[in-house]
């Protein structure tokens, strides 16, 4: 079932779910977010702008919401390393639901209950796409920890090695 919305009601969901996420941020950041149009000064901005639209036009026409999880993982890979939890990370997909109610006013309960499903559906790809994310940045870190503790003690090994074929002081 394709949930029927105007071009206007569409681009006033994306354009309200646009709002709700920024709107998240503290005041400097959604400033700079809202503002900042360079896509290499703003990432974030760029990829809600462009990854936004995608999400809803899916949602809206059914598709599989794993064929979504490219644009999520644009989005989310952001906030997990935002060292958001992950109930604020994903939970910007549930704003959906509210401007839908806001903006198609006129659906039938079927209606809403069917977006209501799909919106369900793309929350739990979100939250795997988060998981995923989050999961490689912990990697990462613990990578980082594990090459500097090695260096420490390839310094720390020379170091004795470097006092051993000094030999013992004689301490006159």
């Amino acid at each position: 079932m394709t949930l029927n919305l105007s071009r206007q009601q569409r681009d006033e969901m994306v354009g309200g779910w646009y709002d709700l996420v920024v709107g998240g941020y503290a005041s400097e950041t959604e400033r700079f977010l809202r503002e900042q149009k360079n896509p290499f000064a703003n990432p974030v901005g760029t990829a809600l702008r462009e990854e936004l639209g995608p999400i809803v036009d899916g949602i809206l026409s059914d598709r599989d919401p794993l064929d979504l999880a490219p644009s999520l993982d644009r989005i989310v890979r952001i906030r997990a390393l935002q060292d958001m939890p992950p109930s604020v990370a994903v939970g910007i997909i549930l704003g959906l639901l509210q401007v839908f109610d806001t903006v198609a006013d006129d659906a039938t309960p079927a209606e809403r209950d069917e977006f209501h499903r799909r919106v369900d559906a793309v929350l739990l790809v979100a939250f795997d796409v988060f998981d995923r994310c989050r999961q490689q940045v912990y990697d990462i870190r613990v990578k980082e920890i594990r090459n500097r503790s090695l260096k420490v003690m390839e310094r720390l090994n020379s170091w004795r090695e470097q006092r051993v074929s000094d030999g013992p002081s004689t301490g006159t």
